[in-house]
């Protein structure tokens, strides 16, 4: 069993760490980057120490999930996000080399190269989902958001909503 101390030291690295990693996150959301897995990232590790970090991590996992959903249901968001992700490989690539570019490091870099990893692993991913449950017969993880928002926007002060 952890003592006092040690305790409080775990909390607050990682508060520190979850707050720095939110903060890239939010950053991201209006800058280039995987905003929302970034903010769920850094939910997920509050939610380490903190029981309200956990309702707000699977929020932000679920709103990133049907983010890369949404994109994978149409062609063009799908190529369209594939070239984003590529581009910024190419560009990460190309900050680390050309050194008279601002900020030029490895680091800079780096964040681009992996943030356009990111990208691409999600669509990827959202891709294969989709694809599985075509084959499978089964809705989209797509059709299945687009039915979620249709029974919440029929559902009003008189009639519940429908399913979860």
């Amino acid at each position: 069993m952890l003592n006092t101390g040690t305790r409080l030291l775990r909390r607050l690295v990682v508060t520190m760490l979850g707050v720095a990693i939110l903060g890239v996150g939010i950053a991201m959301l209006v800058l280039p980057g995987p905003g929302f897995l970034v903010v769920a990232l850094g939910f997920f590790v509050l939610s380490l120490e903190y029981e309200w970090a956990r309702s707000r991590f699977e929020r932000a996992r679920q709103k990133a999930a049907d983010l890369a959903d949404q994109a994978a249901a149409k062609p063009l968001y799908s190529a369209f996000t594939i070239l984003f992700g590529l581009g910024m490989v190419a560009a990460g690539i190309v900050w680390i080399v050309v050194d008279t570019l601002p900020a030029s490091s490895p680091w800079s870099g780096g964040s681009i190269i992996f943030s356009g990893l990111v990208v691409l692993s999600t669509m990827v991913v959202s891709l294969w989902q989709a694809r599985q449950a075509r084959e499978a017969g089964q809705p989209t993880p797509a059709e299945l958001i687009e039915r979620r928002e249709e029974s919440r926007q029929g559902a009003g002060p008189d009639r519940p909503a429908a399913g979860p």
